[in-house]
């Protein structure tokens, strides 16, 4: 089984090995096919077979598109000892077929930044940067206009001077910003060098792009180059890990505001943490099946539940139909203490058996309630629905130890109402 498996790895790893040469051959055969493209078209060699131009002769012969032949001859142009030669220059050997076709659009300047460790998708970001250095230098060339500073307003002349802050600050701020820890260990001086080329570029390749800057971060040996656009003018500063890790140190010093997450300083009002509300009184909610004011709003006499109520707290110049009875029970602001509150509560149910049993009862006074409501007076049906509402309160109460004194006023109020009309509370109770 060891056997199989070692000889398993030593096929994978030849097969590798063949097929980076043959990328490389690829890459390399392109610079071949662009010189070979280009002779034929410099020498008017497809006149021999009577084609009108090289795209012509690479379409009918080989299928070439227009594009694809163009595409072969600025390869070989590009990366090419000479420029016009087979043999394609020594750095760029091993950069495959991919990345040779990306870096074909790529300013001659920039290069420079790209290594055989980068990868396509880097390649592609370098071209995005430099395409918004375009659009940018195209945007200044039209404000520098003398048509377009005649019709801008005019900047006050004592306005002061900003000054541009660093590149490679900005950059690797927001770098930081990105890799807290790492940036916590930098700081501290906890990481050397060549830790912080590992941390960063474990491949030997990496990019971050900040607006129009960007930088390249390599291995140790080769450290990191920045390429910024500033005052109409790209320029590319390269850098050791060593002088990111000094830079990184005096970053904080010099810009306190432009800190890690977790950090306190420099923290915006939004950023701030918020201080919890204060918890609300929950108001009291009738349990399932109670009857409520608003049950009772077509047997209550208009006028009665206002003068009850007490002053009105609704808008004054609210319409009668959007008054608002309020059903939520509140609380007596009495004493604290528990003896106090039930020395309170046992003072006023004496006070309302006191009043209940010195009240004489007429036989009259329930024939004045049969008939038509007037004023101050309660019919036959507000009275049994006063009964019945009093009664599911002190029934729904039974056993709830916290609403001990609200059951025991509910039943003051039930014997009152009883011994006032006996007769109606009896058909109730039938």
């Amino acid at each position: 089984m060891k056997e199989t498996e070692l000889t398993g790895q030593q096929e994978y790893e030849a097969l590798k090995e063949e097929l980076g040469r043959k990328l490389d051959e690829t890459s390399e055969n392109f610079v071949v096919i662009g010189y070979i493209l280009k002779q034929v078209r410099d020498r008017c060699l497809y006149l021999h077979e009577n084609f009108e131009d090289i795209y012509d002769f690479g379409l009918r012969i080989y299928g070439l598109s227009r594009s694809t032949v163009s595409r072969f001859m600025n390869i070989n142009t590009k990366f090419s000892i000479g420029r016009n030669s087979r043999e394609i220059i020594p750095e760029y050997r091993g950069y495959g077929r991919s990345k040779i076709q990306e870096m074909l659009n790529i300013d001659e300047c920039d290069m420079e930044l790209v290594t055989a460790e980068t990868t396509v998708e880097q390649v592609k970001e370098l071209k995005k940067v430099e395409k918004e250095q375009r659009q940018l230098e195209e945007k200044e060339r039209e404000n520098s206009l003398p048509l377009m500073q005649m019709g801008a307003p005019q900047e006050s002349t004592n306005k002061p001077v900003q000054e541009s802050k660093d590149p490679f600050e900005t950059l690797m701020a927001a770098f930081w910003r990105e890799n807290t820890a790492l940036y916590r260990s930098v700081a501290a001086g906890l990481a050397s060098p060549k830790i912080i080329a590992e941390e960063i570029s474990p491949s030997g390749s990496r990019t971050f792009r900040n607006g129009i800057n960007i930088m390249f971060f390599y291995e140790y040996e080769k450290g990191a180059k920045l390429r910024s656009y500033e005052k109409g003018q790209a320029s590319i500063t390269a850098y050791t890990y060593q002088e990111i890790m000094e830079k990184t140190q005096k970053l904080a010093l010099e810009e306190p505001g432009a800190v890690m997450p977790d950090e306190p300083e420099g923290q915006t009002a939004s950023e701030a943490p918020q201080s919890e509300p204060a918890e609300q009184e929950t108001p009291y909610m009738p349990v399932p099946g109670q009857t409520t004011v608003e049950d009772l709003v077509d047997v209550v006499p208009e006028g009665v539940e206002e003068a009850a109520a007490g002053p009105s707290t609704d808008r004054a110049d609210a319409p009668v139909g959007e008054k608002v009875i309020d059903a939520a029970y509140r609380e007596l602001n009495i004493k604290p203490a528990k003896e106090q509150q039930l020395e309170s509560a046992e003072q006023q149910a004496e006070s309302a058996e006191q009043q209940a049993e010195s009240v004489e009862y007429q036989p009259e006074m329930e024939e004045q309630h049969a008939g038509i409501v007037e004023a101050g007076t309660y019919t036959n049906i507000e009275i049994k629905n006063a009964i019945s509402y009093f009664d599911i309160e002190y029934l729904s109460r039974m056993g709830v130890q916290q609403d001990a004194t609200k059951r025991r006023n509910y039943r003051i109020a039930l014997e009152c109402i009883r011994r006032c009309y006996p007769s109606i509370a009896g058909q109730t109770a039938e």
